[in-house]
């Protein structure tokens, strides 16, 4: 081997072992960095707790109109990161107990494996339920009439789903003029 070849092979493998401690030297300190550039240290998403309002449920799912009770939680939908790398999404997840015949009422849709529902919910899931795929993020087990919802949206709360048929009880119809 020549010794140009021999200063090459040399040079090669000191950048080698450079790149190789370098390496090393980051992932020893990857879980400091974000404290180091003054960032928070958010390995999960942050979560909130389990809400129970009616009212803005029925404002985002008004097909689910009435709803019995609700229990619900909003997430962001992916750990922060540092620097920020773009709008943050948001993750609802919850279920809503509906009046029997709002239940009967909802369209048929295929029957789906058991979602992931979150530890904090899980409670107020009904016992082995058969869930089927009503449209727009909706499962409904018309057993116990319980419907679980989730969503992402670019902002917490803010687009309602599709609609159902409106209640049969309803007063005045869409389509009916507006009384005089």
């Amino acid at each position: 081997m020549t010794r140009p070849a021999k200063i090459a092979l040399a040079i090669t493998a000191a950048l080698s072992a450079c790149v190789i401690a370098i390496c090393g030297v980051a992932l020893a300190l990857r879980d400091w960095v974000p404290g180091l550039a003054g960032c928070p240290d958010l390995t999960r998403p942050p979560k909130t707790s389990v809400f129970t309002e009616k009212a803005r449920i029925e404002q985002l799912y008004p097909q689910l109109r009435p709803i019995r009770s609700v229990h619900w939680q909003e997430h962001e939908a992916r750990a922060r990161s540092c620097p920020e790398i773009g709008p943050m999404d948001y993750e609802m997840n919850g279920l809503a107990v509906l009046t029997p015949e709002r239940a009967a009422a909802a369209p048929d849709g295929p029957a789906v494996a058991a979602p992931d529902i979150p530890a904090d919910l899980r409670p107020f899931a009904p016992p082995a339920p058969q869930w089927l795929d009503v449209g727009g993020g909706l499962l409904l087990d018309r057993a116990s009439a319980t419907v679980y919802f989730t969503r992402i949206s670019s902002r917490p709360s803010s687009s309602p789903g599709p609609s159902w048929p409106a209640p049969s009880s309803s007063p005045v119809s869409p389509s009916s003029p507006p009384p005089s």
